[in-house]
């Protein structure tokens, strides 16, 4: 099968600042900081994904659970503050464990 590159549309905030002017335009993989977490906010409002550095002081990277319950709390203060994606699905991202569809959301992967 071909490779299918999926150009998906999103948005980039660094954790917890959200409002409109705190958007990152043309991101890509170079932006996320380790020691940061960050919200990428799909332009299809079923998808919200939260990305964890290995360094970020939110919640113990190593504590699938911890990262898990934090990914709800940014996802809700991201839904407070956009009033959109309020029934998105919040999928939770390790630094390192980037599943292919997160990337797609990125310039240049």
């Amino acid at each position: 099968g071909e490779m299918e590159w999926n150009d998906l549309e999103g948005k980039l905030f660094r954790h917890p600042e959200y409002r409109d002017d705190d958007e990152y335009f043309m991101f890509d993989s170079d932006d996320l900081w380790p020691d940061g977490a960050y919200l990428v906010a799909g332009t299809d409002p079923e998808r919200i994904y939260v990305w964890i550095g290995k360094e970020c002081a939110e919640c113990d990277y190593k504590d699938v659970g911890a990262c898990t319950a934090f990914g709800a709390r940014a996802a809700a203060a991201f839904r407070a503050a956009s009033g959109t994606h309020g029934g998105a699905e919040v999928q939770t991202v390790r630094e390192m464990e980037e599943p292919d569809v997160f990337w797609d959301y990125f310039v240049l992967g």
